[in-house]
């Protein structure tokens, strides 16, 4: 059985020869890839202003991200202890303005460690596409 001729007005009869680069081509073909499309729909959607969803998967080290959550867990769990001793009317005192001054600095650490992670996973977009 023969498929159904759609309408007339659905049909698409009219071509545009659009020329890319080797470069431009694979931008563009990498760019449908990742929205799901063949390249001629994404190209149409994209000429027509039309929204073109594309998803991207994050690769990161599940055990690196546990270990600095845990890491972030206890510094909070410091600070929530001094804040409760000062709540209670306790007094600042140098042990305490250390204690303060040493989870500033561990968040300090842990900040540049989740930089340095982040960066480690920009890296090429192509790389880590799925």
């Amino acid at each position: 059985m023969a498929r159904p001729k759609k309408e007339e007005s659905i049909r698409r009869t009219s071509n545009v020869m659009v020329r890319f680069s080797s470069i431009e081509y694979e931008l563009v073909a990498g760019y449908a890839k990742d929205a799901g499309y063949p390249i001629s729909t994404f190209v149409r959607k994209q000429a027509l202003s039309e929204k073109v969803t594309v998803n991207y998967n994050i690769v990161a080290d599940i055990g690196e991200i546990q270990k600095l959550t845990a890491q972030a867990a206890g510094i909070g769990n410091n600070l929530n202890q001094i804040a409760r001793y000062f709540h209670g009317g306790g007094l600042a005192s140098r042990g305490m303005l250390e204690e303060l001054k040493k989870c500033i600095a561990e968040i300090r650490e842990l900040r540049q460690e989740i930089v340095q992670l982040g960066g480690a996973y920009r890296g090429n977009s192509k790389t880590h596409r799925k």
